[in-house]
């Protein structure tokens, strides 16, 4: 019986070693494969995360690109196209994370101010060419994988008014500023050529008059070429009703009430040379009324035609009084006394130019806003002070309708007045030499194409 016994647990001991044997066996190859299936796994998550990488680098290229394109289209200066793929070969290292060499990239610029970039390369992978040795796999299936990115830009719709003093000092140096200016205002223009049946510009010129030369409109390169080759110098500088006619009937549209994200932006650029000298206002003489330009350069000047430029009226500025006729005025002088010829500036009774403040009152050396004959020296320093003034609180009404003023100064302009009327220190340029006008102007059309973009 126990030998019996003996021979069965042998017999069955056997058999269990055996059958564990086997399933070791098994253990292992399945072990096997499943490491292989491990590695492939590890392999391509390695890889794909190279891939997404690179293809982060470049659409930071593309978009880059696609800016810079944006920027300058109908930059006269510049192909688009060849500067986007330049300006995005050079935000790519080639071989970047093992790609291979430099990406092809290509721009291109489509209509209403949109461009287009397109961009790939090849990752030249490593870990998961080991793959090509499993069995149904291509020879080279997993050398290179192609990455691909995709960009675009476009130049939002704009409203510019350019505001150009032709004033007389603009001739001196035998013409030589009037001339630059021209050429440095059609360059800006050029800049905006592709894109002129959305955008749209005005042109506004001034001296102690003020023409508008263009009102606000598309289509505008060439007719304000012809405008700005028509400019002639002479005359004042009337810079107030300049900057307040920008915003007037011909200058930019009214936003009122569009949300803000939906608003065109706006733009003025002013150019000027010198310092105000004349405004735009209501004047009286022997009984009749004028809309004129009062200008103090002169002791027994002439009020001038406030919509063309450098017209006078048949009508004396000076002298100061109540504007009466000669037989009612109070103004009186001689023995007997007889009333003389007076104009009387209605400027004087306005609650924020006139006499009743107090800094014009002290200028003036009167609290009557129609004293006769107040001096020329004190009406020529009220006139240079109530200009200025005027043309910046134009500005700011501008300003307050979110409006960016650029501003440029040449020559002996005060460019603490220019500051005050620009939108801050990024909006003002000024040059004491005429030729640099055209580059200013350019770099302002690249400034403001820079904001256009989305």
């Amino acid at each position: 019986m126990k030998k019996n016994m003996r021979l069965w647990f042998d017999r069955e001991m056997a058999r269990l070693k055996k059958q564990v044997l086997d399933q070791r066996g098994t253990f292992v190859l399945a072990t096997g494969a499943a490491m292989i299936g491990l590695f492939a796994f590890t392999a391509l998550g390695i890889e794909v995360g190279r891939w997404y990488v690179v293809n982060a680098e470049l659409s930071k290229a593309v978009d880059a690109a696609a800016l810079i394109g944006a920027k300058n289209i109908s930059n006269p200066y510049l192909n688009t196209e060849d500067l986007m793929a330049d300006v995005g070969n050079a935000n790519f290292s080639p071989g970047f994370l093992g790609t291979e060499g430099a990406p092809q990239i290509t721009g291109t610029v489509g209509e209403a101010g949109k461009v287009y970039v397109t961009a790939s390369t090849n990752v030249l992978n490593q870990i998961s060419r080991v793959l090509e040795t499993q069995e149904g796999v291509e020879e080279g299936e997993f050398e290179k994988t192609q990455v691909t990115s995709f960009g675009a830009a476009q130049q939002r719709d704009v409203e510019i008014v350019m505001v150009l003093d032709k004033s007389g000092s603009m001739g001196w140096y035998g013409g030589q500023p009037i001339a630059d200016l021209k050429v440095a205002a059609k360059s800006f223009l050029d800049f905006f050529e592709l894109t002129q049946d959305n955008d749209k510009f005005g042109l506004i010129t001034f001296a102690s008059g003020v023409e508008v030369d263009f009102p606000l409109g598309h289509n505008f390169v060439d007719p304000m070429k012809d405008n700005i080759d028509d400019m002639y110098a002479s005359g004042g500088t009337n810079a107030e009703d300049a900057i307040d006619q920008a915003d007037g009937p011909y200058g930019f549209s009214d936003q009122t009430g569009i949300p803000g994200d939906e608003k065109i932006q706006q733009f003025l650029i002013f150019f000027s040379d010198g310092n105000p000298t004349a405004f735009r206002g209501d004047f009286t003489r022997n009984g009749t009324d004028y809309d004129a330009v009062g200008y103090a350069a002169t002791w027994d000047i002439k009020l001038m035609n406030p919509d063309v430029q450098f017209q006078y009226f048949n009508v004396r500025q000076y002298k100061t009084g109540d504007g009466e006729v000669t037989g009612a005025t109070s103004c009186q002088s001689g023995s007997p006394a007889s009333g003389y010829d007076n104009t009387k500036w209605w400027v004087l009774e306005d609650d924020q130019y006139g006499v009743s403040n107090e800094t014009y009152e002290e200028i003036l050396n009167t609290t009557d806003p129609e004293k006769c004959n107040i001096s020329w020296s004190d009406m020529a320093n009220y006139v240079s002070a109530v200009t200025k003034q005027m043309a910046i609180d134009h500005a700011q009404e501008v300003k307050d309708k979110g409006i960016k003023i650029y501003t440029i100064g040449l020559g002996s302009v005060d460019q603490q007045f220019l500051a005050s009327i620009a939108s801050g220190p990024g909006f003002e340029f000024y040059t004491p030499d005429s030729s640099d006008l055209q580059y200013l102007f350019q770099k302002i059309a690249t400034n403001v194409k820079l904001r256009l973009i989305q």
